[in-house]
């Protein structure tokens, strides 16, 4: 394999605001030619262990912290952040493969956490209620719940782990971020950004660690107050039953099969648009992307040209290339998982319009995991792609003829995380919008995720919420306190 160097730090574990290394290193490749970033430190078990220790020891410190001190280190986390951005998406493209402009954006997003939890924290007051008993009162406080086990997925590493390393950090917790082991480096990039933004140290701790080590020992350590994931819905399961013993809190942010409407009196030109743009954000590996598209029959053939046209003119390539629309999946697995999907599809009835072959690839194909974004038509709902998370560029369409019929089928999954709808007519986009099972739904929009609203999942898609008010609420609990209004 072909060795490249783009570090600007040591690949070690980040405890106690300083590198500390490990004796076992796993290699990180870039997906886009299979090449070596680094060989990143492993912690084992009781490395692990002591970082929540530590973090444990410093929370008392952090908690205690005025709220304004913490606001504006989060801020300066943001400032700091977005004055790094080249470097930082520049990374994010070579562990993760998604393209260079999405990284940017990605860096974007994961600044606007720290900026939004700057702001919001110094809304967080208690509250004065009326007793029911004369010369009383009631105070309503929310206090830090204790150190946060966050574990982060490789899709989103930067963006993920701000999310809730903010609302954590903002609440007044202190914590341990297990990154994914795929895409470590850029969460490793962040440990001298807190430093220097003025986060104490030991308050963040950032270690590469096994899921099958780190996901436990947050469950049963007494001092973690919330284990918080972003995963699969299989992931998701193992943690809250690894939490059940202890009663310890959960927020999962888990997998999805969301639909994405195209009525007959939609901007076909925008859905067409909005649909290539989310089914090649991250090669399709994002939960929240179209997996079931439902087209109006009568507009359903016309809409599927417009679509392979507008798929002939994609570049899909090194993520690198400022050119390139579609960069390289995760890994050769992926592929063959993606090509599975089509298999089973095409073997049940389904028609491929546009797949490998239409457009070239601007990278090593040989060596990249590369999959050409794929368009299905005629798909039977027996399909696995019809029920099961499809992560990756294959766009697989459905006819429908009522609104009612739509809403059904859109419903019918056990996930609910989010769901898109395109309609001309306002009333109808809101109908739909209104009984979609999903924890966001966007009219029109196929990115309206913002650091100020919530967003969680219904159903199997997760438990709890971050961004928004409900971010921060993840992180803390309430306490009530009965008091006499005058002593004597």
């Amino acid at each position: 394999m072909k060795q490249n160097t783009h570090l600007w730090f040591p690949a070690d574990l980040w405890i106690d605001g300083r590198w500390q290394a490990a004796t076992d290193r796993i290699k990180v490749t870039n997906p886009a030619d299979n090449s070596v970033l680094a060989e990143v430190a492993r912690a084992d078990e009781a490395t692990l262990q002591s970082a929540v220790d530590l973090a444990a020891e410093c929370f008392q410190t952090w908690k205690e912290t005025p709220i304004e001190t913490r606001g504006n280190i989060l801020k300066e986390i943001a400032r700091l952040l977005l004055d790094d951005k080249d470097r930082m998406a520049t990374l994010l493209t070579l562990e993760q493969g998604k393209t260079i402009r999405q990284a940017r954006g990605e860096v974007d997003y994961a600044a606007s956490f720290y900026q939004w939890f700057g702001e919001q924290v110094r809304r967080l007051k208690g509250e004065v209620l009326d007793h029911p008993t004369p010369g009383r009162e009631f105070i309503v406080e929310h206090k830090p719940i204790g150190v946060v086990g966050i574990i982060t997925p490789w899709n989103f590493p930067l963006a993920q782990g701000a999310k809730k390393v903010a609302g954590a950090l903002a609440a007044g917790c202190t914590m341990v971020w297990k990154p994914a082991e795929l895409t470590p480096l850029i969460a490793l990039a962040m440990g001298p950004i807190f430093k220097e933004a003025g986060v104490p140290d030991g308050v963040v701790n950032i270690v590469t660690s096994r899921g099958s080590v780190a996901g436990p020992l947050f469950a049963r350590h007494p001092a973690v107050g919330v284990v918080s994931l972003t995963g699969s819905t299989e992931t998701g399961a193992t943690v809250m039953r690894d939490c059940a013993p202890g009663i310890k809190r959960v927020s999962l942010e888990l997998g999805g099969n969301a639909p994405f409407i195209i009525c007959d009196d939609a901007d076909q030109e925008l859905a067409c648009e909005d649909l290539v743009a989310i089914k090649t954000l991250v090669a399709g590996q994002v939960c929240v992307t179209a997996n079931r598209i439902f087209v109006h029959r009568s507009i359903h053939d016309a809409f599927v040209e417009r679509l392979n046209q507008r798929l002939h003119k994609l570049h899909l390539g090194n993520g690198l290339e400022e050119a390139s629309d579609c960069g390289p999946l995760i890994h050769d697995q992926a592929c063959a998982d993606m090509q599975a999907f089509v298999d089973d599809a095409i073997q049940k009835g389904a028609r491929q319009v546009f797949g490998a072959g239409d457009i070239p690839v601007h990278g090593d194909a040989e060596a990249g995991s590369f999959f050409t974004p794929t368009l299905l038509v005629d798909v039977p709902e027996s399909c696995r792609i019809a029920k099961e998370e499809i992560f990756g560029p294959i766009l697989a369409i459905y006819k429908f003829d009522t609104v009612d019929e739509v809403i059904a089928r859109s419903n019918d999954t056990p996930f609910g995380l989010s769901a898109y709808v395109y309609s001309g007519d306002y009333a109808k986009g809101k109908y739909i919008a209104e009984r979609i099972e999903a924890g966001i739904v966007g009219v029109n929009e196929m990115r309206p995720l913002k650091a100020q609203i919530p967003f969680g999942g219904w159903k199997q898609s997760g438990i709890g919420a971050e961004g928004g008010v409900e971010g921060l609420i993840e992180f803390l609990v309430p306490r009530v306190l009965s008091l006499p209004k005058t002593f004597l």
